[in-house]
């Protein structure tokens, strides 16, 4: 089942990301080069030299990957605090995942170690932008110390409390779901909508990018919406009357645009990218 959920996740990603744009930055020098290097290998006595010897901390590799991200990546936190404290871009996206620092130090690359927790507080209060994303991502690997640093942080919606709530508790991680109700997350009340208002929803809805095949197919089941995209099952739960969570991706929105009372289209949200589909028949 975890395994199912991280193949959703990467499924859903990898179809936000696709329009994204895939340009590659030509690398820009053999020390450039080794600052990527040697922050992957956690090397800080090697990054300040290079640092010192004027190589920009924000140089982009491949994707505009920079080092804080290959850093944050491989849980090298000395790295990580010595290109904070030179300037690195705490919020710079690469241009494949549109994946931030705090991205990587919640999720990083399979193989390693789940979660930074001691990275994740430092790009927090170095101004870290996505702690809602993280959040999730926290309680999806699952690990208690990176929920806590993102909690103990605060500013939380109650939206993002109670979408937390819910993937804590479909993975019966009690003890997150303990911690998350000490910070005031409360269960999510379901928006009920009866079956003839779920049914002018049901439609094929195509995706607006060209890099991979969007298609969803949306259908009524059991009093919700379910809807099929690449080969997975999605659970529509109802918030009002066009919004819509996703049972099997907490935090994950769908919103549907009604014109005047038929739905024309609807956009998927996850993790701060979004992707648009068009009912089918619609212009």
């Amino acid at each position: 089942m975890v395994h199912s959920r991280r193949i959703l996740v990467s499924a859903m990603l990898l179809i936000l990301s696709a329009g994204a744009g895939l340009a590659q930055s030509t690398p820009p020098g053999e020390q450039a080069d080794a600052l990527a290097d040697a922050a992957r290998k956690g090397d800080a006595a090697a990054v300040k030299k290079l640092l010192d010897e004027g190589v920009d901390v924000n140089t982009k590799y491949r994707y505009g990957a920079t080092a804080l991200s290959y850093a944050c990546d491989r849980g090298h936190l000395d790295v990580v605090t010595l290109l904070l404290d030179r300037g690195a871009d705490v919020n710079v996206k690469d241009s494949f995942y549109g994946a931030t620092p705090l991205t990587w130090a919640v999720t990083p690359a399979m193989g390693r170690k789940p979660q930074h927790p001691d990275i994740v507080r430092l790009l927090l209060q170095h101004g870290a932008q996505g702690k809602e994303q993280a959040l999730i991502g926290a309680i999806s690997a699952p690990d208690a110390a990176t929920t806590r640093v993102i909690l103990d942080v605060g500013g939380l919606s109650p939206d993002t409390l109670s979408d937390a709530l819910e993937s804590a508790t479909q993975r019966k991680h009690q003890d997150i779901v303990a911690m998350l109700e000490r910070a005031g997350a409360k269960p999510r009340v379901e928006f009920k909508l009866d079956p003839a208002q779920l049914a002018r929803f049901a439609g094929t809805y195509h995706g607006t990018s060209n890099m991979a095949p969007t298609d969803m197919a949306v259908t009524t089941a059991g009093g919700r919406l379910v809807a099929t995209l690449g080969g997975q099952r999605l659970t529509f739960v109802a918030r009002d009357q066009t919004t819509f969570g996703v049972a099997e991706q907490p935090g994950t929105i769908v919103t549907f645009r009604v014109e005047p009372d038929k739905p024309i289209a609807m956009t998927l949200t996850t993790r701060g990218n979004a992707i648009t589909f068009t009912r089918a028949g619609e212009k």
